[in-house]
């Protein structure tokens, strides 16, 4: 899976073989999340605070999340 940030005891991944749209998944102890480039975010125990961190970080780095999504989600680029 690709892991393409780590915070302070969180961080996001792009899995493989995913649904639309493009979506990256935050991992904290407390819980889970997945947030999409347009903003939405289902959570599922991630703090608040945290997921403010990542969809700010997501939103500075929607290129390489975008790279991630595109080579995690196309078996000829794995």
């Amino acid at each position: 899976m690709g892991k393409i940030f780590t915070g302070d005891g969180w961080l996001i991944k792009v899995h493989g073989d995913e649904h639309p749209p493009v979506h990256a998944h935050v991992l904290h102890p407390d819980g889970k999340a997945s947030i999409d480039l347009f903003g939405s975010v289902q959570n599922a125990g991630v703090p608040v605070k945290i997921i403010a961190a990542a969809s700010d970080w997501l939103a500075n780095y929607t290129d390489l999340v975008e790279a991630e999504w595109a080579k995690m989600n196309n078996p000829r680029k794995r």
